[in-house]
């Protein structure tokens, strides 16, 4: 399935009503209840949930329940920082994305993965899937900065900053640099392209939207803080 079309866009939005959903259904008949609260279909309130289930978005329980995952609720708590800067993020990483026509990642650690908690797909199609939510791989460009242990020192560069010439795919090149965030949280802003343009070629751009990045949320860090000493 592909996300660029308007099914894609379609099962993506249901499964994020579902999920939103999920917390508030009534647990003694919880597929009519959110039917009834998403106004999806009944056997597609089902077919969604085991797709959600796939990609680790939500559990089954011993008696037939759902429930969100622990591994979402993680990603969730990894994603915190960022989470309240959602309309600002958004735009700096479009404008990235406008500027370098490539494929645009936010991509935060969890105890087991990489996973894009944002992703702006670019102008050209990627031997690679690109959705949010998706589990990065290992030899992205963004493991590389995020994890010590799998640093290669010949495809890192300058400004905590790595890059991916074509180490995962043939085909994909990637640039990627760590973000500073509050409170010691990690994460990585990535970009993708093919190698008819380098993305080491758009290293400025993705340099100056991860400072954008830092700022706003060392901003709304010391704004808080400020204002809970008052």
């Amino acid at each position: 399935m592909t996300v660029d079309d308007g099914r894609g866009r379609e099962v993506l939005e249901s499964g994020f009503r579902i999920l939103r959903a999920l917390p508030d259904a009534d647990e003694r008949r919880q597929m009519s209840s959110l039917a009834e609260l998403t106004s999806i279909p009944r056997s597609t309130v089902h077919r969604l949930l085991h797709q959600l289930h796939r990609n680790k978005a939500v559990d089954i329980r011993p008696d037939g329940r759902w429930t969100v995952s622990p591994h979402l609720l993680e990603i969730t708590g990894h994603a915190q920082p960022l989470a309240t800067h959602r309309t600002d993020l958004n735009r700096i990483i479009q404008t990235l994305r406008d500027q370098t026509g490539a494929t645009v990642s936010l991509v935060v650690p969890t105890r087991t993965s990489l996973v894009a908690i944002e992703m702006i797909p670019g102008r050209e199609a990627l031997p690679i899937d690109a959705y949010t939510g998706i589990e990065m791989p290992d030899l992205t460009a963004a493991a590389l900065v995020l994890d010590p242990k799998r640093q290669q020192p010949h495809r890192l560069r300058p400004f905590d900053a790595a890059v991916d010439d074509q180490d995962l795919l043939e085909g994909l090149t990637c640039y990627a640099r760590r973000l500073t965030l509050p409170h010691g949280q990690r994460a990585a802003l990535q970009i993708a392209t093919s190698t008819r343009v380098q993305a080491e070629n758009f290293a400025a751009h993705v340099q100056r939207a991860a400072n954008m990045i830092e700022e706003l949320t060392a901003r709304s860090t010391r704004t808080g803080e400020t204002s809970s000493g008052r």
